[in-house]
């Protein structure tokens, strides 16, 4: 490989595009009076390019030393043309579809007050000025991060990509405002580049997007988290309206008062409605209060007697009952006598003391009824009234 020079920038016509089976793509720029031989990696290639496509390359030349031979490493590539870069811009939209990157439900509610803004745009573009006097003449106390980029041409791209990393790595703004003024389609296609969409896509802070005039629709618009009609829009759509806060502040206060007026005109008719009604129970209460009271002195003399009265019939009472258990425990003595007696007489103790004796064997406790009961040699024991006699059997 020979010497290289710094990037230039180069137009024409591609012409022997081809794309062998490894990482390069190989083709030559052309114009009216010459040709110079491009290469790139095939990942790096982010537009459809084919014979005949007008594009703008951003490149570095080399020459071969042993050859001589003249070539550019392409690193950025550019579409050149109406036609082409709506063909490029209707592929990649369809490609980015499928894949979910415009989807609603993906996109991030933005901050009601954000303090701290990103801004990305170019430091001549007219969209800058704009975007900075409507911010701060709706809003306050704002803290604007502005990084200059450009907008169109070879470079920007990346320059673009770059910015959005940038915030996203440092993570110290609420929402980034990407903007620039109209333009053609060539002029816009730094907006509809996949790199830059990707780099909206993967960006954890919210962005807006305010790229040329109403009618002017990027893909960088479709993919942010919501899109402005114009950069001055942008900004409005980023901060609200002080005077519009004040005034919702002042209707929502007035709201409030009135509010709390009919709440106390409520409130005081309750009250008083209320204390009607307690008045009212109050004097029901102290007109029965006084009847029971009445009621209770005339009663009272009838009361006390009939308690009287009671007191006595209870006492009476209490007398029957006394005398009925001292006549019920004579009777239950008397018949404890008679049955003490009976059980004396036919216990066998009495039976013992009247001459009689029993005889049962000593082993076995058994009284002997029957002389055939025992044998020749058993222990025998007699019992008589007093003592008793024990024997052997001949």
């Amino acid at each position: 490989m020979g010497e290289t020079f710094g990037p230039v920038v180069i137009q024409g016509e591609v012409t022997n595009f081809h794309q062998p089976k490894g990482n390069l793509i190989y083709f030559e720029l052309k114009d009216k009076e010459s040709r110079i031989l491009c290469f790139m990696l095939s990942w790096e290639l982010k537009v459809p390019i084919e014979d005949g496509t007008e594009i703008r390359v951003l490149g570095i030349p080399s020459l071969f030393k042993g050859s001589g031979g003249f070539h550019i490493r392409v690193q950025e590539i550019e579409l050149v043309g109406e036609g082409a870069l709506r063909k490029a811009w209707e592929a990649l939209k369809e490609k980015l579809e499928k894949e979910g990157i415009f989807a609603l439900e993906r996109k991030r509610t933005l901050p009601r007050f954000p303090s701290r803004i990103g801004l990305i745009t170019s430091s001549d573009a007219a969209a800058y000025t704009d975007v900075l006097r409507i911010l701060k003449n709706r809003w306050s106390g704002l803290t604007i991060k502005f990084l200059p980029v450009a907008v169109q041409g070879i470079g920007s791209i990346t320059r673009i990509v770059k910015a959005l990393g940038y915030f996203n790595q440092k993570q110290d703004i609420e929402v980034i405002i990407l903007t620039r003024g109209g333009g053609s389609l060539e002029d816009l296609q730094s907006f509809n580049s996949e790199d830059v969409v990707r780099a909206i896509f993967a960006s954890q802070i919210p962005v807006v997007c305010g790229v040329g005039h109403e009618r002017d629709i990027t893909l960088a618009d479709l993919v942010a988290d919501q899109r402005a009609s114009t950069p001055s829009n942008a900004a409005e759509i980023v901060v609200p309206d002080r005077r519009e806060i004040i005034n919702t502040i002042n209707w929502r206060t007035d709201q409030i008062k009135s509010n709390f007026s009919l709440l106390l005109k409520r409130a005081d008719e309750e009250i008083t409605e209320k204390l009607s009604l307690l008045e009212e129970g109050v004097r029901s209460w102290k007109d029965n209060f006084v009847y029971l009271y009445e009621k209770l002195g005339q009663n009272w003399r009838s009361f006390v007697q009939s308690l009287f009265w009671q007191k006595e019939k209870l006492h009476s009472s209490l007398i029957k009952i006394k005398e009925r258990f001292t006549f019920n425990l004579e009777v239950v003595k008397e018949q404890l006598v008679t049955q003490t007696r009976l059980i004396t007489t036919l216990s066998p103790q009495a039976t013992l003391d009247r001459g009689y004796s029993l005889t049962y064997l000593k082993d076995k406790q058994k009284i002997i009824k029957d002389s055939q009961e025992v044998k020749s040699g058993d222990n025998i024991t007699t019992r008589l009234a007093k003592g008793k006699i024990n024997s052997k059997v001949n």
